[in-house]
């Protein structure tokens, strides 16, 4: 008639009939079990990852090695065309200095009428 006790796949929680699995391991190199052929078959697919891997590194290294070279010497024209501009502003700069010295009432005129020019515009 009735059963007096549920077997363990009728209920939906874990109970003390359900046991645990340990994992299959009989594929795994060193396992009694292991076919030859399996074992053979891992390691020669990790031995080609392992020959793909130091191809790309290779081939990548030179590739590297010009951006370096690459970086590096644009840097170094970087650096440069920033002295050669500093140069030019000094220049200019000491060009202004000497204009300001000798004709120091021109100077103050033209810089009143370039403030009055600055002024109309800015209103």
């Amino acid at each position: 008639m009735f059963q007096d006790k549920a077997s363990a796949s009728d209920v939906p929680w874990v109970t003390s009939d359900h046991r645990m699995r340990a994992s299959d391991t009989s594929m795994l190199p060193g396992s009694e079990k292991a076919g030859p052929a399996a074992v053979g078959l891992l390691k020669s697919a990790a031995q080609g990852a392992h020959d793909t891997i130091d191809r790309f590194a290779d081939s990548a290294e030179p590739a590297v090695q010009r951006l370096g070279e690459s970086v590096s010497a644009a840097g170094e024209t970087l650096h440069a065309k920033s002295d050669q501009v500093r140069e030019t502003r000094d220049e200019w700069v000491e060009g202004v200095r000497a204009t300001v010295r000798s004709n120091p009432l021109v100077s103050v005129a033209a810089a009143l009428a370039l403030g009055a020019v600055f002024a109309r515009f800015t209103r």
